[in-house]
């Protein structure tokens, strides 16, 4: 209905790894090109859940259905499973949506043909958010798929939505009977009893590790299926996973004799900054990297090792910052003070009272009710006996809003697109007005305000990075975090 320009992806990165471990997010549409080949998306290294917006083009994709595949990599290089998710993208002269949806049509296994699926009534609205009965009594036992897709207040249908089940109409029966055979298959169902046994215990359960040739699969992504059977001759559903085959490890029996290292970008394998070394199997020492000549902010460092025979390993790299010059401080700290999204200036902030040469407690900090709705950060400093204040150590927090009108009003603002090259656009519902609106940078330095009724904020001039976008309402305050890309 809506021609697709980008899509947005919110990924927890909490099902693979822990974020500590995450380097990047790769992705890929359609095709697997091999781990460590899809298309990067770096992250921020310091978060400590990954859950952010991110901005995949679909520019060069044909129209037609297609479907986004996203990984996490680690900083080891391996990978975890992917996350797919199937979209469509329309013709370029499709029509801008802005009619509400008014209803649903659904169907079983094949299309009847558009308006002609079994019908779904909902209230007109922007987006639908609810649960739908769908009867199956008439469907054959077997498996199946159910198509949904939604239709607008003007007559034009979405794209299908759809869904694999399964339908057993014969009577449940209570399982009594020891587990005696088990088998797997990769990709296609052979049929029950025809795909590859594996031999395991006669039991009421089955709880051990089970070993799956994969030396005959193609490299790229697969699914591993495994059934069991009872002593009465049942097989139970299947089970699956989802693997990937890589290229087969080579075994070296060449001794390292150089290094390599590289900042951001890979001048090509050989063509890194060398460390000479001494011939020997494994490596296990302490290497002097100098930064000069980095600009201030976010790098990654890369290092791979080179064998006696030519070859390069694969490598390894880990995300560091670089920040202006600063003195060894041997003086005390006599002061420390906080602040919250906005910098009021050195000396300016709350205080807190503390002393010494270090500081290991718990800071209680006050966020009253006079705090926007919605996202902010934190930032703490100190200062030592020489008058010279430290840099500041931050930290994201929200706050939520209390029940009432006025949070709701807040609630239902919207702020889009996240991330943006050029306009945020501001969507208040009809009795919110804007009284005023200002950007903040990472470092709580207000970068625009605009004292005025407002829905479209022009960010092309601003650098890329996380912003506070907060603005003051009738109905209250609001603080959202938004990106410049």
């Amino acid at each position: 209905m809506k021609r697709l320009i980008h899509i947005t992806f919110l990924l927890t990165a909490y099902l693979s790894f822990a974020q500590g471990d995450i380097s990047e997010i790769e992705y890929y549409f359609d095709t697997d090109p091999g781990i460590g080949n899809g298309t990067s998306i770096n992250i921020d290294p310091y978060a400590e859940v990954l859950n952010q917006n991110f901005s995949i083009p679909t520019t060069g994709l044909s129209a037609g259905n297609h479907k986004l595949f996203v990984r996490a990599v680690k900083d080891d290089g391996s990978t975890s499973y992917y996350y797919s998710q199937s979209f469509s993208v329309k013709a370029a002269n499709a029509t801008f949506n802005t009619a509400n949806i008014d209803g649903f049509e659904y169907y079983v296994d094949t299309d009847p043909g558009i308006g002609n699926g079994t019908q779904l009534s909902v209230a007109a609205m922007e987006t639908i958010d609810q649960s739908f009965n769908i009867p199956t009594a008439a469907l054959s036992s077997g498996s199946h798929k159910l198509f949904i897709r939604a239709k607008n207040n003007d007559g034009t249908y979405g794209a299908y939505d759809n869904v694999a089940f399964s339908i057993n109409h014969s009577p449940a029966v209570f399982n009594n009977y020891d587990i005696t055979a088990a088998e797997y298959y990769f990709g296609t169902d052979p049929g029950t009893g025809n795909a590859t046994a594996i031999t395991i215990p006669t039991g009421e359960t089955l709880d051990e590790n089970l070993a799956f040739l994969t030396n005959t699969l193609p490299q790229g992504s697969h699914r591993a299926f495994v059934r069991v059977k009872n002593a009465n001759d049942v097989w139970s559903l299947y089970d699956h996973i989802v693997f990937s085959v890589v290229p087969l490890a080579e075994i070296n029996i060449a001794d390292i004799n150089s290094i390599e290292y590289y900042f951001d970008a890979d001048p090509g394998i050989g063509l890194g900054n060398q460390v000479t070394i001494t011939d020997t199997e494994t490596v296990d020492q302490n290497l002097a990297i100098p930064t000069t000549g980095l600009p201030t902010g976010s790098h990654r460092l890369f290092i791979r090792v080179g064998n006696t025979a030519g070859n390069y390993s694969v490598y390894t790299h880990t995300v560091f910052s670089v920040r202006t010059p600063t003195f060894f401080n041997n003086a005390s700290i006599v002061a420390a003070e906080y602040f919250i999204d906005v910098d009021p200036g050195e000396s300016n902030g709350n205080p807190i009272t503390t002393s010494g040469d270090s500081i290991d407690e718990n800071v209680i900090v006050a966020t009253s009710g006079s705090l926007a709705q919605g996202d902010h950060y934190l930032y703490i400093r100190v200062q030592n006996a020489n008058g010279t204040w430290s840099l500041y150590d931050k930290q994201y927090f929200e706050v939520s809003g209390t029940l009432g009108i006025a949070s709701n009003i807040l609630t239902e603002t919207k702020i889009y697109p996240i991330p943006s090259s050029d306009f945020i656009n501001i969507a208040t519902p009809n009795n919110a007005e804007i009284k005023s609106a200002q950007l903040v940078d990472i470092q709580g330095k207000v970068v625009l305000s605009i004292n005025q009724n407002i829905n479209r904020i022009n960010i092309t001039s601003l650098q890329q990075g996380v912003y506070l976008l907060q603005i003051i309402t009738n109905a209250g305050s609001l603080s959202k975090r938004v990106i410049k890309n």
